[in-house]
């Protein structure tokens, strides 16, 4: 993404992340963001993300 666009992005991607809206990301908002990324990569839940998984992951995006 380019141009204007991609500050719009920066800006909806931090709200989302600043889950208590205090205008900051606390290390605890950003673990439980790379949380949510990893639950939905890894696919059989054992813990471990496979190049498999993160390949069928970015492909069904």
């Amino acid at each position: 993404m380019m141009g204007p666009m991609r500050g719009h992005m920066m800006k909806i991607m931090f709200v989302i992340a600043d889950t208590d809206g205090d205008g900051a990301i606390s290390f605890e908002e950003l673990t439980a963001i790379h949380k949510r990324v990893f639950d939905a990569v890894d696919a059989n839940n054992d813990g471990k993300a496979t190049p498999e998984e993160m390949q069928a992951f970015m492909q069904d995006m």
